[in-house]
């Protein structure tokens, strides 16, 4: 959306193609957990500037090499994102795993879990830890258990000062447990093995097991129309997992040179 902006601003025709029902990518889940709710207004500034700058924007429509071959761009700017990471963990396809994604979506509503397992600790674990145990502070909804296993020595590490201790008293307040230095050997029908010290310990009687190692780059056009598009250029998450930021400072970067 940054890119398409300001590509407009300095005179360009551009078209911007999404291929769901909406712009905004990934930021649509960061402003699922409580109190991240700011980050919609990022989307609806960008897209409503977007417009405003005489951006055609096309949903649902995912770009192909015959769609681009068609269009005849003179550049094509590759912001696709990433996409959750799958570990190499024993049981890893078992039909009680899912991914943080997939909670925050909606697609594994927080009113199916009960009991839940998140394997890793960073901002998006903790985040979608405190998502699912906020949903359950009533009488008639009880509140869930969660527990976070994590590699490194403490939580949500990549989170900024600030807000991580709001954060922290959160999880604390909704009983959330958290086991740190710690590395998961194998998912179970209910439950995980995980590695401590060296030695092998379990947690049993869960429903749930979310994952939030990571995210891999999407982009599975550049390459292809590299040779036959004078100016291809790959941004955001689709060129390097990062912030919000580095992906917003990137597109204006890129609109800014061609």
């Amino acid at each position: 959306m940054e890119a398409a902006r300001v590509s407009a601003l300095r005179g360009h025709e551009v078209s911007l193609y999404e291929k769901g029902d909406r712009l905004g990518g990934q930021l649509n889940l960061a402003c699922i957990p409580p109190y991240m709710q700011a980050y919609a207004t990022v989307i609806k500034y960008l897209a409503t500037q977007a417009k405003k700058a005489g951006v055609s924007i096309h949903l649902n429509t995912e770009v192909t090499t015959e769609l681009v071959y068609q269009a005849k761009p003179d550049v094509v700017i590759v912001a696709t994102g990433a996409q959750p990471l799958t570990p190499d963990i024993k049981g890893v396809d078992k039909p009680n795993v899912v991914t943080a994604y997939d909670v925050l979506a909606s697609r594994k509503t927080p009113a199916e879990i009960s009991k839940a397992v998140i394997i890793g600790g960073g901002l998006v674990g903790c985040e979608t830890a405190d998502y699912i145990a906020e949903r359950g502070d009533f009488l008639w909804n009880p509140r869930r258990e969660v527990t976070i296993i994590e590699m490194l020595y403490d939580i949500a590490m990549d989170s900024i000062a600030g807000p991580r201790t709001f954060l922290m008293r959160r999880l604390r307040d909704d009983d959330v447990k958290w086991i740190t230095s710690a590395t998961v050997k194998e998912i179970l029908d209910d439950g995980v093995v995980y590695e401590i010290d060296g030695r092998e310990e379990s947690i049993h009687g869960m429903d749930t097991i979310i994952l939030a190692v990571g995210v891999k780059s999407v982009d599975s056009l550049s390459d292809k129309i590299k040779g036959k598009v004078a100016e291809v250029y790959v941004i955001g998450d689709a060129k390097e997992p990062r912030r919000i930021v580095n992906a917003t400072q990137e597109g204006a970067e890129v609109a800014r040179k061609i």
